[in-house]
This record gives structure tokens, sequence and C-alpha cells, in this order.
């Protein structure tokens, strides 16, 4: 049995392939640009060629994230805190508080054993909070994003930016760059202040171990750094747990189906 899960996120629209609920086939994943079912169906297509299988061998498709609804073969749809709260379980089984700092939004949830979200607290604040200030600050800093985590790992004493407003946290940069700070100092800042913020979320909900981050930060060996940092505890990261809102929803698709099929018939059928 083959299941599907697709996150359409704000900035980029993710896939995995499961085989029976337990075995990764294919990822892959796109930018949000343009037309949001166009991307998602490019992205069914690479996973089906990556698992060498065709597109209609997908018995089920789950769908998570702001785009959810927008998919109309899907079979079911799925919220990205329930979606990313399975993914990171599945990752690492004694998961218990999940941080997961998306383009738009950085959220944090406490599970259960079984993936359960118990308590979750999202940010309320500007970008500033989130993914997306890391791509304003490359632009700013004109470092790829590839290499801010590496380059930031060379940091003496970080500059944190205090500012919770995106614009204004640009300007505090600017005057760093102008004091002559260096800049692997401002590069670990920005990281510093993210994982500050993921931390006051992470306060509200409860932190406990085991810690899992997922999403797109999770390459990123700065932000890594800074979340260990900050919280003062192991946090758990894998290569998957890119996809984990989208393993997630393909994990809940598997169970789902398999609900189905053991449901009695129908009275009078």
């Amino acid at each position: 049995m083959i299941t599907g899960g697709l996150d359409l996120g704000t900035g980029t629209i993710k896939g995995v392939l499961l085989e029976d609920g337990r075995r990764i086939l294919a990822t892959a994943s796109v930018p949000s640009r343009g037309i949001p079912t166009q991307a998602a169906r490019h992205v069914l297509d690479e996973l089906a060629e990556t698992a060498n299988i065709a597109p209609g061998d997908v018995d089920y498709l789950c769908t998570t994230g702001f785009g959810r609804y927008a998919i109309p073969e899907r079979n079911l749809q799925v919220s990205d805190f329930t979606s990313s709260a399975r993914g990171a379980v599945f990752l690492f089984p004694k998961t218990r508080l999940v941080v997961d700092v998306g383009t738009q939004a950085s959220r944090t949830m406490t599970i259960s054993e079984s993936g359960k979200v118990l308590k979750f607290k999202m940010n309320e604040k500007c970008a500033a909070g989130a993914g997306r200030f890391v791509e304003r600050c490359s632009k700013y800093l004109q470092v790829p994003l590839d290499e801010m985590g590496p380059r930031s790992l060379a940091a003496e004493h970080p500059k944190l930016i205090s500012s919770v407003c995106a614009v204004l946290a640009e300007t505090e940069i600017i005057n760093n760059i102008t004091e002559g700070v260096p800049l692997s100092d401002i590069l670990m800042g920005v990281f510093l202040s993210l994982s500050q913020r993921a931390y006051a979320l992470m306060r509200y909900v409860g932190i406990q171990p085991e810690v899992t981050l997922v999403g797109g930060l999770v390459h990123n060996v700065g932000m890594v750094k800074a979340l260990h940092d900050t919280v003062g505890m192991d946090v758990n990261v894998a290569p998957d747990g890119y996809y984990a809102a989208a393993l997630g929803s393909a994990i809940l698709g598997h169970s789902r189906i398999l609900k189905l099929s053991r449901a009695p018939p129908e009275a009078g059928r």
C-alpha cells in the first residue's frame, strides 16, 4: 500500500511517498511559486518517477499546510500541527516536544507517545520570528542561504537582534555592519534571536525531552547549534525532518485507509 503526503507550505511544497506506513519511498520539493496546484502536481510526478511507479499507483493522498484544500484529488486533509507531530514521532519515537521554524511562522507543540498534539503555540509577532527573516538576512548580508549556517559557527561574540519587527531588525543589522561587527557574529546573532523566540514558545507549551526540530531549518547547522545552546539540551535533527509535515500526512493517510478497510459495511448493503 502506497500513501502520499503533500505539505503545501508558504515557502515550499514538499512531498513524501510511504510504503505500508513504514518505509519512505521518495521525497521531493519545489518552491511555492506560481500556481500551487501545478507545483504540487510537479512534486507528485517527481515522487512517482523516483519511486518508479505510475502516479495512479498511489492508493491514498493526504494534504497538509496552508494550501491543503487546493488539491482536488486529495483523499484527506489535516492540519500542519497534526502532520508535523506524526512525522516527528516517526523519525524520533521518543519525541515529546516539536519545534518547527517555518517560512512565515514558528510553532512548538508537546505530543504524546503516539504523536497526538497535547498543547501548541505559534508566534504572534512579525516575520522576524520565522524562516523568512533568514532569507531576508541572506539578501541583506549577501551571503547565500546554504552558507549562513557554516559561516555563523565562527562567531566569537554573537550580536543578538533585539527587534521583533523584521523591518526594524534589518535596520539593526545594518547598524551592526556599519559598526564593524564581524559577519559571523551577525549571522549567529540572527540564529540565536530566532532560537530565543522559539524558546519562549517552548516554555509556554512545556519543555521536556526529547526535543525534535522539523521543517526548513533542519539543514542549517547555525540554527541547530543556536537552538541547542538556547535550550541547553540535545535537539533531534534528521535530514528527513525537512519533510516532517508531508511525512506525517502520508502516515495519517495510511492510518485512515486502514481504518476504512476495517469499517463494517453500511446497513442495507
